[in-house]
């Protein structure tokens, strides 16, 4: 046998792994953050207070649920930093009334801005997932 056809069945097997890990780690965490959208969506369209309210407290709920996620050493600490600020700036607007809803909800757009920010930074390349894939299979 060739090294090419001894190396092809490792590769082989090292790139259906990743393909087939990745997504279901990832989809542990992708409802969660699918649900913190909504919210934020929910939020940012309504011209109740009382729903503003309602809305803001069940993304921090989400938001919780989202930084108990085990992201990968790598990631982590900049996933939670990110986390962090959209928990600050959320937790810290005061409750809506009719005369500040326009105001909290121009505010809140400032999580749109952070979401963009740390996805770029986070977001790992194809090369990243094929070395993470590799080093937990080496038990590295």
């Amino acid at each position: 046998m060739s090294m090419i056809s001894l190396l092809k069945k490792p590769i082989i097997t090292l790139l259906l792994g990743l393909l087939l890990t990745t997504p279901v780690v990832a989809g542990k965490l992708k409802p969660t953050m699918k649900e913190i959208r909504l919210h934020y969506k929910q939020a940012i369209e309504t011209t109740e207070p009382a729903l503003f309210n309602q809305e803001i407290k069940l993304f921090l709920n989400e938001l919780q649920t989202a930084r108990d996620f085990n992201f990968s050493p790598e990631r982590k600490a900049l996933s939670l930093e990110g986390l962090d600020k959209v928990q600050s700036l959320v937790s810290n607007l005061p409750e809506a009334t009719k005369a500040n809803l326009t105001t909290l909800q121009a505010e809140l757009k400032q999580v749109d801005l952070l979401r963009k920010e740390y996805h770029k930074k986070v977001k790992p390349g194809i090369l990243d997932l094929l070395i993470d894939t590799l080093k937990e299979a080496m038990g590295i």
